[in-house]
Parts: structure tokens; sequence; C-alpha cells
């Protein structure tokens, strides 16, 4: 079967809520309803994506070097346990339990299980497939601890909960984020357990399961946690974790020989197989049979014994290049005293430039003192970070807000969050996202009203025709543009036949995610009858004004089909209409112009230079000497005042600066000059 990833499958990859039934007819998966509602939520779909597009091309690298060992370092994932209708008093034996679990799935991820050994019988039936190794194991945390969730959890013993209903009763709690999240609890209808597909640590997800589908052995009865005869064995928990590494049953999501798992060597089936079959008995879609002793299929524990190559390849494709950076650190061995930082929640801006406030959790381990603080590298450019507190001593919550997003262009922007003791440095990365917030705009197909080509600046997309009445060319097309610049803007458009249409453009200037701000709208002007050529108001001159905040910035073009049965002019917002909606990126640069008020005996040198050059000028107003330093996008990167001083020589140092061109604007209350400089 070949791997397939596209949007086509998307059902059968996503099978949140898998669950199973302790009777073989009511083995159901509650995904679909589920995930036509999480599907409309743009953030659950932005970072679904992004984590399948980091799982895709790492693995497409494995599968290229077509050797799986080199898949990636071995990984220990760190596990807790929650008891939520546990009873403290059988704290011992639900820690046993815990540990018991857990060195079930170290042999079965290892491919060292005892009962792999009837694979030797089975095999001879399934030429070519091999049993895998993942290549991680699992720990039950020992150190370091969340704090104030409960008071029955001490440094130093398991993490292992009773009584602490996680998340609510749902399926996620971050305060648990970086842990392998296991719950234990009645789920009701016979139900073995489910898990989202695939996982996310640093959400703190977890997989659920039944109390008689957990461990194997006697459980611990005081707290209703008893294995049946069953699925007694722990294999409900090596399962629900497939679906948490990114695996599909072994029949595809949606069953039938039309769809499979996308695991090459996994036999294509029509559906699960239930009880204990003989090797080789249940028929595939090929010559191969069903691999009933699969984990990802629904047997009993008692006959579900292995993965395949590929699966393994993919759980530990998925580990490392997606769970790995989430996981929690340092927490499977007894800790030293010291203290931690995490961040509690991964905010997310929309482009008005709003500022965004990271929470951030300081927690100190065994009984450290000292008194941290706090500084953090990676932010974007030109926005400031303020800490409240600055410091801390104890354990607590403090935030971190970052401002002056304004000008900051699109995307992920990771950020290193670090505390400095007297004797510990302890550092957290956390990531902040500014996404396109700006309204939906589209026409319709029925008609082939569009735009034809847009020639701005560099821009030039040309003779683009209608595909589906909105494209989103904004990663494909830009330009940079300079405020107090004028650029000459064309529009083709396509009229469909003798008819008339408007052309309209929108640029959001100041970047708030809206078009209706005072002029942020062009007319391009009134066509009919054109199959390929400029409407009537091309080529437009627009003057990039001065206020424009800098940075990357939309710019929305639009044709609509205008007459006495549809009389309206097009909108910046308007859909379903008859014609076509594009959207572009101009990158919004600081002015080139220099001031004419230059200072007496003004010379910056040396020009170009390495990132350090002397300031020589006269100054006689007895006012104080300001120095601004702004990257070519309009960012400052440096400002300093110093004192008056009628023949002002000061040497600057721009620290790790990238080459380029910069503007280095210095005032001193009654001129004020510009000059550009390049850093070599």
């Amino acid at each position: 079967m070949k791997k397939n990833f596209t949007l086509k499958s998307i059902f059968a990859i996503l099978m949140l809520l898998c669950t199973i039934s302790s009777y073989a007819q009511e083995r159901t998966c509650g995904m679909v309803e589920y995930m036509e509602e999480q599907m409309k939520d743009p953030k659950f779909v932005k970072e679904y994506e992004k984590n399948q597009a980091i799982f895709k091309a790492r693995l497409a690298e494995v599968m290229a070097q077509g050797e799986f060992s080199q898949r990636g370092a071995s990984v220990v994932i760190p596990v807790a346990v929650h008891f939520p209708n546990g009873n403290e008093a059988d704290r011992a034996c639900l820690e046993a339990l815990a540990q018991n679990q857990i060195d079930i799935l170290n042999a079965d991820y290892a491919g060292t299980n005892a009962d792999i050994s009837n694979w030797t019988a089975a095999s001879a039936f399934y030429p070519g497939i091999s049993t895998g190794n993942a290549n991680i194991s699992f720990c039950i945390a020992v150190s370091n601890h969340p704090i104030g969730l409960d008071p029955e959890l001490l440094e130093g013993n398991p993490a292992v909960t009773i009584g602490y209903n996680f998340g609510g009763g749902n399926n996620a709690d971050t305060n648990w984020a970086g842990y392998m999240n296991f719950v234990v609890r009645p789920i009701g209808g016979g139900t073995l357990g489910f898990s989202p597909y695939p996982g996310s640590i640093a959400a703190g997800q977890a997989v659920t399961m039944n109390t008689f589908a957990f461990g194997s052995g006697a459980g611990c009865p005081g707290s209703g946690v008893v294995p049946d005869t069953t699925f007694g064995l722990g294999r409900t928990v090596t399962h629900e974790l497939g679906h948490f590494y990114n695996l599909d049953h072994t029949w595809g999501g949606a069953g039938g020989c039309a769809n499979d798992d996308g695991i090459a060597d996994t036999p294509n089936i029509t559906g699960p197989t239930y009880g204990c079959p003989a090797n080789g008995s249940e028929a595939g879609c090929t010559a191969t049979p069903s691999l009933t002793m699969n984990y990802m299929d629904y047997v009993d524990d008692a006959c579900m014994y292995m993965f395949s190559a590929g699966q393994t390849t993919t759980v530990s494709t998925y580990v490392n290049s997606v769970l790995l950076s989430q996981l929690k650190p340092g927490v499977c061995t007894p800790a030293a005293p010291g203290f931690s930082i995490v961040g509690a929640n991964s905010p997310i801006s929309d482009c008005s430039g709003e500022d965004v406030v990271f929470m951030m959790n300081y927690s100190t381990v065994q009984d450290f003192s000292e008194t941290a603080t706090f500084s953090v590298s990676g932010n974007p450019a030109g926005s400031n970070v303020v800490f409240n507190p600055t410091s801390m001593s104890t354990d607590g919550v403090f935030t971190m807000t970052v401002e002056n997003l304004g000008g900051v262009g699109l995307g992920d922007y990771t950020m290193t969050v670090t505390g400095t003791s007297a004797t510990q440095t302890k550092t957290a990365d956390v990531t902040l996202s500014i996404i396109d917030d700006l309204c939906p705009s589209s026409g319709n197909t029925v008609y082939n009203t569009s735009n034809e080509g847009v020639i701005f600046g560099t821009i030039s997309n040309l003779n683009t025709g209608k595909n589906t009445g909105y494209d989103d060319y904004t990663a494909t097309y830009a330009t940079d543009v300079n405020k107090e610049e004028s650029y000459d803007l064309t529009v083709n458009v396509n009229t469909d036949g003798n008819f008339p249409v408007e052309t309209r453009v929108w640029i959001d200037w100041n970047q708030n995610c809206s078009f209706d701000d005072p002029g942020e709208e062009y007319d391009l002007g009134f066509t009919a009858n054109v199959a390929n050529g400029p409407s009537g108001g091309s080529p437009l001159s627009i003057t990039i004004p001065n206020s424009a905040a800098t940075g990357a910035t939309t710019m929305r073009v639009a044709t609509k089909y205008v007459n006495t049965d549809d009389p309206g002019l097009p909108e910046s917002c308007l859909t379903n209409y008859d014609g076509e909606t594009e959207d572009y990126t101009l990158n919004v640069m600081a002015s080139l112009s220099v001031g004419e008020n230059q200072f007496e005996n003004f010379a910056i040198f040396p020009n170009p230079n390495k990132g350090e050059f002397t300031i020589k000028l006269s100054s006689y107003s007895g006012n104080d000497i300001s120095v601004d330093i702004f990257d070519i996008r309009g960012r400052r990167i440096f400002d300093n005042t110093y004192s008056s001083n009628s023949n002002f020589n000061q040497v600057v140092k721009l620290n790790d600066v990238h080459s380029g061109v910069y503007l280095v604007s210095i005032s001193d209350g009654d001129k004020k000059t510009t000059k550009k400089i390049i850093v070599e």
C-alpha cells in the first residue's frame, strides 16, 4: 500500500476519539462528528497541518534513505497516569499497576514482548513482512511534578494522580503538557479506550482507558481497576498509543479495499478482525491475508502481538519530528535542587498587532530558594517584551507580554525564555504565531468574470484565469515598496463577453486586519467587452503612505460584474458574487528620503562597515543628541541618547547585526538627518 496523506483521505487519517467496545458488534469511532466541528476552527487546522507537514517531510527523508535505523535517536517518553476515580488508600497498588502497563508498552514497542515468538509460525503466511522496533521507551516521571494538583503526588514518587479530575473530564489538560498522559476511568458502553489521532503532548492530550482495559494481572479492586479476561493484557494502551503516534487501523479509516492505513507493509483489508483467528485465516484484498495479530487490529489481547517495520518507522518518525520537542525534560530521574520554567499556553495573534501574553510557570525543586531573573531571545524584530514579575524565588506564575507587533510579518516565531539564578540557568522555548485574520472574500465559478493579471512593483502575475473564485497569492507573489514612493498598479480583467465589470483594490496599510479604514480602497475603473486587458483605471499610481505600518501587508484585488440585475460594486469582504478575488503581499519598508536640515561637519565612517562605525557632527543647540537606527523594513534595532556636545564624536557598535542596508537617524531637537549605511 502506498503512503498517502492527501486531503482526500482526511477522514481516514484523522481518527480522533477512536473507541473500541468490549463487544465486537459495538466497535465504533466517533470521529466524523468531532472532526466536522474541529475542522471549523482555523487554529486547530493550523496546528494539525503544521505537525503533519513536519512529519511528512521527515518521513520522506527516512523512506528515501531506505534504512529504517536512521529514523531517529532512541527517545524516552515521560508518562503520567491519572486515576480520577481511584482510592488514595490503593496508591501503592495503582502505582504498581501503572508500572506494569509501562513494562508492557516498553516490550510491545521494542518488539521484545514474550509472545512475539508466535510470529515465527505466522510469518510464513506474510512473505516480505517483518516485525518492527519503534526505537522509543517509556518511563513514569518521578521528578519536577506539576504543583498543587494532587497533594499526595510527592517529588521522587511516580507521577500517578488519584482523585484528580484530569481536564475536567475531557481528554486534554494543559497542566500536564509535556507528559504522555494515561487516564483510567469508567467510560461506559463497554468502550475500551480512545485517543487523539495523532496526538499532541504540548497540548496535554491523553490516551483514555476503561478500568478493565489497563495493565494486566489482578489489578486494584479497591479502586475498581481490574483487567478483564479478554482485554486484560495491556494491549489496548498499545493500540491507542499507535493512534496517538499517527497510526491508523490496518483497514484504514473508512474500511473497504479502496482505503488503507497508508503503511506499505500492512496488507490491505476490508475491515477489522475480532476474536482470536488462526494464522492466515482472514482473507485480505490481495493474496496476502489479513495481518490479524497486528496491534492496530481489533482482535483479543492474547492474539495481538506485533507492529510491522513500516508502522514502527511511522511511530518513531512522528515522535522524533513532532513530539520530541514537546517532552518535558529530566523528569524520569530524581531531581537535584533547582528550578524550571514552562510555557503554559501558546497564544496566537492576528495581523492587528495586539499585544500577546504568555503565561509561564516557575517551579522549584527540593527547596531551591535562589532568585531567578527572566530574559528572552528570538522575539520578533521590533517587538518589545515585558516580564511581570521580572524575577521569582518561589513557585508561581509569571507573564511575558510581547508588545509592538504591528509591523511583524505573518508566521511562527520561536522565542527562548531564560531564567538565570546565582548557580543555574534554565530555558523554555515558546512559539508565537501571527496569523492572517482578514475577512474571507470569494467569487463564484458560474461565469468567467475574473482577474487575468496583476502588475505592481515586482509582482507580475499574468494570465491567471479563474480557478475557484479566490486565489491566495500572498506566499507566492510579493513586492518590496518604500514609504513615500509611488508605484503603478495594473489589473487585467476578463469581462466574460460584452458585459460590464468594476475592479477595486484594497491595501491594509495599518495592518489591522480590516480594509475599511480611510485611504485603503482604490478604484481601478469600469471595463467592458475585454477578454484579457487592463481595467479602465489601469495603470493607477499608488503612493505608499508615510503612516503605513512596516512589514507584510495584504493587498486584495476584486473584479465584479455590475449591471441592473447585479448593481453592487465590489466589496472587500463580498462572497459568492460573479467575479474573482485575489490576495497579494506588499512588504512595506522605510522611506528612503534623507532629511535636509543636516548638521555641520556631519560624517559617518567607515561606510560600508562591519557593524561598528563613528558618527561625527557639530551641534550648537544645547539639546541632547538622539541616535536611532532602523533596518530597511523600518524596525528599530538601536536607540540611544547622548549628552549635548558641540563636537559630537561617538562610536556605535551594532552587536550581531546581519549584513544589509540600514538607516541612521540623528536629531538634537532642532535638526534631524538620516543617512543610509551598509553593513557587510
